[in-house]
């Protein structure tokens, strides 16, 4: 208690005291002022040159990018902002998708395909979607399949698909790359 007696000086009295004074009327401004009591009107205006003042403090000079969101901007002011509608485009074909569900064997076990042809004991596969396949993309992928009663599992392998613009052309492998009869999805997209 002593050594603070010693040091107390005016200017460590006045530094304190001040210290105390702003920081006391920041927590009673933020304490006593209503909600949303601050508005264009409180907001000083900002000097740009000498003796010219702007109108509003408030600018986009002033807003920090994207810190403005849809729900600060009034309605009135998203009206205003918005545009008329533009003309409506040419409506294009309704997409269409194909898929099937083929087993090993060459059987179509579902799917929205016609026909499926296999070679016997080949590793290939002929889709026909009944349908042009100009402007389709297609992907397959060796899947389980439920050929009967049976769940056909498929082994490691890879597949192909390629298109000959009639039919959907399929190529199963094992995971040496022998040619291997495997089920698979096929899906593709017009």
């Amino acid at each position: 208690m002593g050594w603070i007696r010693s040091n107390l000086t005016y200017a460590n009295t006045t530094a304190t005291l001040a210290l105390f004074v702003a920081l006391g009327g920041t927590g009673y401004a933020a304490i006593t002022l209503p909600r949303d009591s601050v508005g264009s009107a409180q907001i000083r205006a900002k000097a740009v040159g000498p003796s010219e003042l702007r109108s509003r403090a408030v600018n986009s000079r002033v807003i920090r990018n994207r810190s403005v969101r849809l729900a600060d901007i009034s309605t009135g002011a998203r009206t205003a902002l918005k545009g008329q509608q533009g003309p409506q485009g040419p409506a294009g074909a309704p997409a269409v998708t194909l898929r099937a569900a083929v087993s090993s064997g060459g059987g179509a076990a579902a799917g929205n395909s016609v026909s499926v042809e296999h070679l016997s004991g080949s590793n290939e596969y002929r889709i026909d979607f009944g349908r042009a396949l100009t402007g389709c993309i297609y992907s397959a992928t060796l899947a389980a399949v439920q050929a009967g009663p049976t769940l056909e599992q498929p082994e490691a392998g890879r597949i192909t698909v390629a298109t000959d613009g009639a039919r959907v052309l399929v190529r199963t492998f094992g995971a040496n790359g022998n040619a291997l009869e495997q089920p698979f999805h096929v899906s593709g997209g017009c």
